[in-house]
């Protein structure tokens, strides 16, 4: 059985002169067993939020929450 990780990645965004920074999710597949860092599943452009992002990382990690619930996960947070 595969182990999920849970991180938020950066993600800079470039609009003619203007730049903003917005925060996504990524799923690594048992990054703590082997200190591989393959990506299984991915949430981008989530929020510019990065400390609400950051909270919900760490419950979808506490919660062992499987990455076919992602986007659910994702959108639940989007509209509370």
């Amino acid at each position: 059985m595969k182990n999920i990780t849970y991180a938020v990645s950066e993600e800079k965004y470039t609009f003619g002169e203007k730049s903003r920074t917005s925060y996504g999710i990524v799923a690594y597949s048992n990054a703590d067993q082997d200190g591989s860092k393959t990506i299984v599943a991915s949430a981008h452009d989530v929020t510019t939020d990065k400390d609400s992002l950051l909270e919900l990382v760490n419950d979808c990690n506490r919660l062992g929450l499987s990455t076919l619930h992602l986007n659910d996960v994702v959108e639940d947070f989007l509209v509370k």
